[in-house]
């Protein structure tokens, strides 16, 4: 296995895997889950048969059946290699208190974990340096833009299937759901096109889906006594309102709206679903994949400036061009973005609402007010269904950029599960590796709220949780949003389980390999598609989709489509087979 996990991962890196990382996106906070916390007891059960802390294959494989009772294993002291992304700071004090808590277990007692850490910008060369050389590493983070899936479809990462929604690591069982397990799965594509499944990453979550919205002044919509901001109406009333009266002001800042006057929520409701795993030209022009009322079969995938042909072969209600329709409607802002976009002059007047998502808001505003102290903030929701806090509102793959992987060649992996097990078992356990020593590193707020408490930043205790232990099951909210309701129901909604309902077309990803050369055309020429947009009146933007399509139909787009509806029937004809 060793020369077939190095051949694949050296052809990876000669394709250009060698190139710099951006930095993870990703929310700080921890804590407090409405779910019950689940106590892990000092006697753990084992998988059946014989366990030991450094065997490669782990005798969880021979136990599938939730409740199995086994004897508790013997294991030996052994230490687990653990690489992050991004500084920890004073970690020591926390290992000494896992050791202390662990001391009387006869399992986690021998389990010693030890850490590294890597810079986010070095990451992805680190990460694929340390595959080609299989260094000594037990647990890794690896991000979706890492390569993740390449890797998994080379083999390089262990399934760990096995111990997910399995009795003898209940800690696991309490903390990841069962529809958060089926997220995690992957189906690896066959060279017969058949899929292969399995879960080779444990992704880090707060939440599923981050809410996206705009910080908006609300000082200035009090000095101008304008209507609250409750829908689109009121708010570019609002963006015009401040735009005409303040001057050296424009009305939004950040020219891309991302899912904004779209139907990228609200589609997936009615079977038409855009969504990262299927968008193969990039973010700026998606594909809208539509399918059949039990979501088992693709009816077509449509672009913009697609023909009245394919447009009639979607489901009902969007048998018209409704791509170009949304992008015509949202032209409406243009008189309110910087008038330089697109130039060389990338400066930017102050705006009366600017892009942010819920779980970085804090941080913007808090970055707002060192400047300015006396400015006032509110946050608004773009989509419809999540501002009103509906149910169900939000149909996604329930899985981040964010994953924790144990290498193929690691003989370490019950160990690593082991460990993981406690550390998810329970929230004191959680909260230690989250947010430090509690009484010294932080306090509790309420029930489900933290804060950080005033201690030299030479013994401060902190991890990229992103990287390490974020976990829906176990969360604690700022005081910042402790102490704001409206924030703090935002939060509670975007936590919520029920707010979400899994995709069908979770777990696809697209196989470029016959498509590779057609892919790298067209989509350079949509790299730049929705900027262009954004700079031009209603006809204009109808105009430059047009000569999009036919440049792109020029250069392989059909190649494309064919492509990708083939592979996504073959992956939910496998999906749901089982």
């Amino acid at each position: 296995m060793k020369n077939k996990v190095f051949k694949k991962t050296m052809a990876l890196a000669l394709a250009g895997a060698m190139t710099l990382s951006m930095v993870a996106c990703g929310n700080d906070d921890a804590g407090d889950s409405s779910q019950a916390d689940n106590q892990q007891s000092e006697q753990q059960e084992s998988p059946a048969g014989n366990t030991d802390g450094s065997s490669e294959e782990s005798s969880a494989e021979e136990s599938s059946d939730e409740g199995a009772q086994a004897e508790t294993p013997q294991i030996e002291d052994t230490t687990i290699n653990i690489r992050v992304m991004n500084e920890f700071r004073n970690l020591d004090k926390v290992l000494a208190k896992y050791e202390e808590m662990t001391k009387d277990d006869p399992i986690m007692s021998k389990i010693h974990p030890e850490f590294t850490w890597v810079a986010g910008g070095d990451y992805k060369d680190k990460l694929t340096t340390a595959m080609i050389g299989q260094e000594d590493f037990d647990l890794m983070f690896c991000g979706g833009w890492h390569g993740l899936t390449t890797f998994i479809q080379d083999g390089n990462f262990k399934d760990l299937s096995s111990y997910f929604n399995n009795d003898a690591f209940s800690g696991l069982k309490s903390a990841f759901s069962e529809d958060f397990v089926q997220a995690m799965t992957s189906y690896i594509r066959q060279e017969d096109g058949s899929y292969q499944k399995g879960i080779y990453g444990i992704n880090l979550a707060t939440f599923y889906e981050d809410t996206r919205g705009f910080m908006y002044r609300e000082d200035l919509r009090k000095k101008y006594d304008c209507a609250p901001i409750t829908d689109e109406e009121s708010l570019l009333e609002f963006v015009k309102t401040v735009q005409e009266n303040e001057e050296g002001m424009i009305g939004v800042s950040l020219w891309n709206f991302f899912r904004m006057d779209s139907p990228w929520y609200s589609g997936k409701h009615d079977h038409v679903f855009t969504q990262d795993n299927v968008n193969v030209l990039g973010d700026q022009t998606w594909i809208w994949v539509g399918l059949s009322d039990d979501n088992k079969t693709v009816l077509n995938a449509v672009v913009p400036g697609d023909s009245t042909e394919e447009f009639a072969k979607m489901p009902a209600g969007y048998q018209d061009d409704f791509i170009t329709e949304f992008i015509v409607d949202r032209t409406k802002w243009n008189p309110y973005l910087n008038p330089s976009r697109g130039g060389t002059d990338t400066v930017e007047k102050p705006a009366a609402i600017s892009y942010s998502t819920l779980s970085e808001y804090e941080s913007k505003v808090k970055g707002a007010l060192e400047t300015n102290p006396d400015e006032e903030y509110g946050f608004y929701v773009t989509e419809d269904a999540q501002r009103n806090m509906e149910a169900g509102a939000v149909i996604c793959d329930m899985a981040t950029n964010n994953w924790l992987v144990v290498p193929e060649w690691s003989e370490k992996t019950d160990a690593v599960m082991y460990f993981l097990d406690w550390m998810f078992g329970n929230q004191e356990a959680h909260d230690l590796f989250e947010l430090g020593i509690e009484g010294e590193d932080w306090e509790a707020v309420g029930t489900d709220g933290y804060k950080k408490l005033d201690i030299d930043e030479n013994i401060a205790y902190s991890m990229p949780t992103y990287s390490f232990t974020q976990n829906p099951a176990y969360i604690r909210v700022s005081e910042f949003v402790s102490e704001n309701p409206e924030i703090k129901s935002r939060f509670d909604y975007m936590y919520d389980p029920s707010t979400y309902e899994l995709s069908p077309l979770s777990g696809f990803v697209f196989d470029t390999t016959n498509v590779e050369t057609q892919i790298a055309n067209v989509s350079a020429l949509s790299n730049e598609l929705q900027l262009t947009i954004s700079m031009y009146d209603a006809d204009e933007a109808v105009e430059k989709i047009k000569q999009w399509h036919e440049d792109a139909a020029a250069v392989g787009l059909e190649e494309i489509r064919a492509e990708l509806i083939s592979q996504i029937q073959a992956f939910l004809d496998a999906k749901n087979a089982n």
